[in-house]
């Protein structure tokens, strides 16, 4: 990242290259050599760089397909939506998610897996190429990005877009197709026709044999290794893995090793813990926006969507009474603004809630987790592993790193609430993680880890899932998901 000025002209070069109209196809104008652009260690970082711009979406076009920097979150939000929020914008594709009635031709479905495997490309592409590094430090260092990275668009392709870890047929549940080696010409891109998809459990498998070499590739001296993936944000995301597969041992390991490395700090308040324009000690990992060519400027990301203030935001995701009325009294993160003028920025939001202004929209309950397009947006926070910790020693009776209690305090202190006497409940705990983690991406996930209905539907129902595009099940031998 700290090298993007040295590297965004050869960045256009390779995204060029990499770039293409089907997640799996390459056509024949950019069937060209590996040896073009990646013939030296500088040329391998760019790709990596390049991998890393994917994660956030789009990068300097108007393409689509937002993965952490906006869709991931809204197809997660959205889907989980119930009296907790509504959509309303005026853009179908993400009402066919809130409404649970998709179609295989949703542009941002399409965009979304066809980005995702854009970034899994890239990240193949330098796992094949390490021999290019100077050192084995470099080449260590490199590999255990990459590997992060496509773990980390794995896991949520395979959450979004396959029936969910827990329903007991994961070893012959479709999940998505693996591609774990570069595609570089039209015949690399004919041979994945048959491709298929790899199982639910195949899938997980491989993400976390990527993330557990990646933990270790990347090395702990490094601390929190500024705005790039560090090994304690490899750990984070493992403890994500393990909690959604209700491993739970697992998970309060991983989560207690990014929290007792004190590399990291809770935000003085819930609402600095966002909008911030570099990282901050709560930021284990973020999208840096300000690094981006006109991040988020274009029509996406989740200040789009999500933001109501002068110049920034539609106001479409507009949070609803029923989300406020369940935190207590005092509060700071459900509190709700309601006298900001029609020029008010996000600069001059208090509350973690507040009424939207001026222009489409105003006069709606806006969420201030996201205010403006050119500040980082949060991917793991620290909140996030005390959560992780105290629900896992909950569920395996143990009290790896702190009690569950003391775990949920820590949050609710900072929340500016009394810390709870105890004995604390499961329910106490997820109560505390849909507040504290509300609108970043994790509704729908939780609620399928916890086999919880969403409205009417049951946990698994087929439409908590996303269609495979049709562009893709034309092209390729890939089963539509049931429903569809």
């Amino acid at each position: 990242m700290k090298k993007y000025n040295k590297y965004i002209a050869l960045l256009f070069v390779i995204s060029a290259f990499f770039s293409c109209d089907s997640k799996l196809d390459i056509e024949p104008r950019q069937t060209l050599s590996t040896d073009v652009v990646l013939t030296n260690e500088e040329n391998l970082e760019a790709v990596l760089f390049g991998a890393y711009a994917g994660l956030k979406g789009t990068f300097g076009t108007n393409e689509g397909g937002e993965l952490f920097g906006g869709d991931f979150n809204l197809m997660s939000e959205m889907l989980a939506a119930t009296d907790n929020v509504r959509w309303g914008g005026s853009f179908d594709t993400y009402r066919e998610m809130a409404n649970k009635d998709l179609t295989t031709t949703n542009l941002v479905v399409r965009d979304n897996w066809i980005r995702g495997y854009d970034v899994i490309n890239s990240a193949n592409n330098v796992l094949a190429n390490l021999d290019l590094a100077n050192t084995d430090a470099k080449r260590n260092l490199i590999e255990g990005q990459a590997r992060a990275i496509r773990a980390m668009v794995y896991f949520d392709l395979v959450r979004i877009w396959s029936r969910p870890w827990g329903s007991g047929s994961e070893s012959t549940d479709p999940g998505v197709p693996l591609v774990l080696q570069p595609t570089l010409t039209a015949v690399d891109a004919d041979a994945l026709k048959t491709l298929g998809r790899s199982t639910v459990s195949a899938v997980y498998s491989q993400i976390l044999d990527d993330l557990t070499q990646a933990k270790s590739l990347i090395s702990a001296d490094l601390g929190a290794n500024g705005t790039n993936i560090s090994t304690y944000t490899v750990s984070a995301i493992l403890s994500r893995v393990y909690l959604q597969q209700g491993n739970f041992a697992l998970a309060a390991q991983e989560a207690d090793r990014v929290i007792s490395s004190e590399e990291y700090a809770l935000a003085a308040t819930p609402i600095g813990a966002f909008n911030n324009a570099a990282n901050i000690g709560e930021d284990v990992f973020a999208i840096q926006q300000t690094s981006l060519s006109n991040a988020g400027t274009n029509n996406a990301g989740l200040t789009t969507f999500y933001a109501r203030l002068f110049g920034n935001g539609r106001g479409d995701v507009q949070v609803q009474q029923a989300h406020l009325d369940e935190y207590e009294a005092g509060d700071l993160r459900g509190g709700l603004q309601n006298d900001l003028s029609g020029t008010a920025t996000i600069g001059g939001v208090s509350s973690m809630f507040y009424l939207g202004v001026g222009g489409q929209n105003s006069g709606q309950i806006q969420c201030a987790k996201f205010g403006d397009p050119n500040l980082n947006i949060p991917v793991v926070r620290l909140a996030e592993m005390y959560l992780t910790r105290a629900e896992a020693n909950f569920e395996e009776g143990t009290s790896v790193g702190d009690t569950p209690l003391n775990d949920i305090n820590v949050i609710r202190e900072r929340a500016g609430l009394a810390p709870l006497a105890g004995p604390i409940t499961m329910d106490d705990i997820r109560k505390e993680r849909r507040l504290e983690l509300a609108f970043e991406g994790f509704r729908l996930h939780d609620f399928k880890r916890w086999q919880d209905p969403v409205g009417t539907l049951n946990y698994d129902a087929p439409e908590l899932v996303m269609p495979i595009p049709e562009r893709e099940i034309e092209v390729y031998d890939i089963p539509q998901n049931a429903g569809y």
